[in-house]
């Protein structure tokens, strides 16, 4: 079992960092060897909640690993769980909280936790997943410094929040 846990204080509102781990479809753009999400299925549940099931495809050079998720995304309690249904993992559990710091900062933590049931891909795969959580989070800053930045001041004060295509932003109210 791996257990990766990073926690950042990062210059954006929370109800943006939010909406961008909630975006799984554009992760191939930015997510180290992330190379494809397929939407499963998107749907509302109970209290504002939305669960998303996807399948991803992560790989470094010839090593692929392909895997359904389901991310349930909370925005009362302003926290995102995602955990693996299938694939090479006897388990995948990941958890990212957003505690806002004030009205532009926000107090991210991410939490995964993993393990392989093949321990031929344990061997390979943990070195692969390993770099890959461990720079996960400098890719979602990163990511939100090229979408936000230019535009925070201005959207603060009109009072508007960024939402990933095709989808409704969730409001910090």
């Amino acid at each position: 079992m791996t257990c990766v846990r990073t926690t950042r204080v990062l210059r954006y509102p929370w109800v943006d960092l939010f909406n961008l781990v909630l975006d799984v479809t554009s992760y191939p753009a930015f997510v180290p060897h992330c190379r494809e999400v397929r939407l499963l299925s998107r749907q509302m549940a109970g209290r504002g909640k939305t669960v998303i099931v996807s399948r991803m495809c992560v790989g470094f050079s010839l090593f692929e690993v392909s895997y359904a998720n389901q991310t349930t995304a909370d925005p009362n309690e302003r926290k995102i769980c995602v955990e693996a249904l299938d694939g090479p993992l006897r388990f995948l559990d990941a958890v990212w909280t957003f505690e806002p710091r004030d009205e532009s900062r926000t107090q991210v933590q991410f939490l995964v936790d993993y393990e392989f049931s093949n321990p031929v891909f344990a061997t390979v795969g943990s070195r692969v997943f390993g770099t890959m959580f461990d720079k996960i989070v400098d890719a979602f800053e990163r990511r939100a410094a090229q979408l936000f930045s230019a535009r925070n001041a201005t959207d603060a004060r009109q009072g508007r929040n960024w939402a990933p295509p095709g989808s409704q932003a969730i409001n910090a109210d």
